[in-house]
């Protein structure tokens, strides 16, 4: 009998001790989808992997930044051989008796000009001038035969300060040029004579070619490359006509002598009066367009929109390539010597003496 309350009281009390333990026990015991040993707080707090996003790629873009980086050389090589070519073109110094630098890679060697210009003197001197003061003794003789009046001593007189022209025919270009040279070298120490000092110059070009999106800013690019490429050809156009200058400054210096052995005859004075225009007119090319540059640097014309600084440039440009065929027009045309020549040949069949000589010489031999 003493048993079974000892047996009673042990299983009462074991039930109050599983009662008590119950809760801590559930706590305890980890779910099923955890890892043994670990507890939310320890898996909420422990270190996560990056999101990370792969870029996409597309393709037409690329396409388009390809070919913008393509123009962006082009015109970066374009610009940088205008400014090369620019200021030796434009500001420098003509020499007739030594090199002049002519651009990048081209010298142009003057020194043979005197030589030229010897031979040339040698050839009016030796044979045209004496051929022509033989016609005028002739002339003069016949004359005297017929009675007619002729001022020999002017004739003399007009006839040696033609020999000391032509004689002095080179020093008197060179003369002109150093002046054309002073005036270019004192608007150059006012005003930087380069392509950077122009505010449109600076504003010119295509931008960074990572920019271009899409198709529409890859077509402006292209009209812009397109307008910067025709901006290059009116440079060349521009460096053609500076070279053809020079080439024509030679002409004019080895023509002197022969241009004022013809004065000698007033009939031919005429072509030392286009002579004079076209010297002038080839020399004063390069100050007018040095005016025309510093025309446009002190407007200081310049845009936010690449395009229209290029079209300024263009139209600056434009203006210089202008300026040669103006003073030829003012100055001298092509024309103009044909039609001298002309008059020179009409004045001397025509002139009084040598009919009134003729004339006379035909009846004297009819009448013998």
């Amino acid at each position: 009998m003493r048993r079974v309350p000892t047996v009673l009281f042990a299983g009462a009390a074991a039930l109050l001790l599983l009662a008590s333990s119950g809760p801590a026990a559930l706590a305890a015991t980890p779910s099923p989808g955890a890892s043994p040993g670990a507890s939310p707080a320890a898996s909420s707090s422990g270190p996560s992997l990056p999101n990370i996003q792969l870029p996409t790629l597309d393709p037409q873009k690329v396409v388009y930044q390809a070919i913008a980086g393509i123009l962006y050389t082009f015109d970066a090589t374009l610009t940088a051989e205008m400014e090369k070519l620019w200021n030796p073109m434009i500001a420098g110094g003509d020499d007739l008796t030594g090199k002049e630098n002519f651009g990048p890679g081209l010298v142009v060697d003057n020194s043979k000009l005197r030589q030229m210009w010897g031979l040339s003197f040698g050839i009016a001197t030796g044979s045209l001038l004496v051929l022509i003061f033989a016609v005028m003794i002739l002339l003069w003789m016949l004359g005297e035969a017929v009675g007619s009046r002729h001022d020999v001593g002017r004739t003399l007189v007009y006839f040696l300060f033609t020999v000391i022209l032509m004689g002095a025919s080179l020093f008197l270009v060179q003369q002109v040029l150093t002046v054309d040279n002073v005036l270019v070298g004192a608007v150059n120490g006012q005003v930087s004579i380069e392509l950077r000092s122009l505010p449109a110059f600076q504003g010119l070009g295509l931008k960074d070619p990572s920019a271009i999106q899409d198709v529409h800013d890859l077509l402006n690019a292209i009209v812009l490359f397109l307008v910067i490429v025709f901006v290059a050809l009116e440079l060349l156009v521009l460096f053609v006509i500076y070279f053809v200058r020079l080439i024509l400054l030679w002409v004019l210096v080895v023509v002197a002598p022969f241009a004022f052995a013809f004065s000698v005859i007033p009939a031919g004075r005429g072509l030392v009066v286009y002579w004079t225009r076209l010297l002038l007119a080839t020399v004063a090319i390069k100050f007018v367009n040095v005016l025309v540059f510093t025309t446009f640097v002190f407007m200081g014309a310049s845009s936010d929109v690449a395009l229209l600084n290029v079209l300024l440039v263009g139209t600056m440009l434009i203006f210089m390539i202008m300026v040669p065929a103006t003073l030829m027009r003012a100055l001298g045309e092509p024309g103009a010597a044909i039609l001298a020549v002309q008059q020179t040949w009409r004045g001397m069949t025509h002139h009084q003496p040598l009919r009134q000589a003729t004339s006379g010489a035909w009846r004297r031999l009819r009448g013998g």
